[in-house]
């Protein structure tokens, strides 16, 4: 039998371990282990996931969604189309166009809410992922670096160290998101059916 691969191996407690063996921290072994640093991981490692999650497109995180509603705001004009419950953010909406071409159409987010001109949209935003094995590598460094800078104060009051948790973290940011933009740059379907709408896509 094969050895794990290292996606395989990829957890919320080796995630945490990592950003804790950069801050001089013992590691882990659960977040119910009766020590400040499980406790400090168990409580933030949720908000720092998506914080990282929502900070790019991640092809592992985006998700197209239709919506389609009657309702309107309170006053002015358009609709009022209410986000799948697991969506982070979005960051595209598009009308249908003939032959399933994304066109542009004026939106904006109010209270978690898209409003815009059409009663049929299209969404293109990313989504929470609680699963693990769905990270790239990279994706799990970054994150382990936003914990790392995160917990830099609370684990050790060195200010300098987080500073250079903060550098480590636009660094493995930077490394995660331009190897994940690679993917897919040549797929025929952006090139042929979305470059209609490249001027907002």
């Amino acid at each position: 039998m094969g050895s794990p691969s290292n996606k395989a191996m990829i957890s919320e407690v080796s995630i945490c371990n990592q950003a804790l063996t950069w801050l001089g921290q013992d590691p882990i072994t659960s977040f119910d282990d009766n020590l400040d640093t499980a406790q400090w991981c168990r409580n933030n490692y949720r908000f720092l996931r998506d914080a990282v999650l929502e900070s790019r497109m991640w092809t592992f995180a985006t998700a197209r969604y239709v919506s389609t509603s009657a309702d309107k705001p309170a006053w002015g004009g358009g609709f009022v189309h209410t986000l799948p419950p697991n969506w982070i953010s979005v960051f595209r909406c598009y009308q249908p166009g003939s032959m399933g071409t994304p066109l542009p159409l004026n939106w904006r987010l109010e209270g978690g809410q898209v409003i815009a001109e059409y009663e049929t949209i299209w969404m293109w935003g990313v989504v929470g992922v609680e699963d693990t094995q769905k990270f790239t590598p990279l994706f799990a460094q970054a994150l382990a670096a936003r914990i790392a800078a995160d917990g830099a104060i609370p684990f050790t009051e060195n200010r300098n160290l987080q500073s250079d948790m903060w550098k480590l973290y636009d660094a493995k940011l930077a490394e995660a998101a331009a190897r994940d933009g690679q993917q897919g740059t040549n797929d025929k379907l952006r090139s042929d059916t979305l470059i209609n709408a490249r001027g907002v896509w």
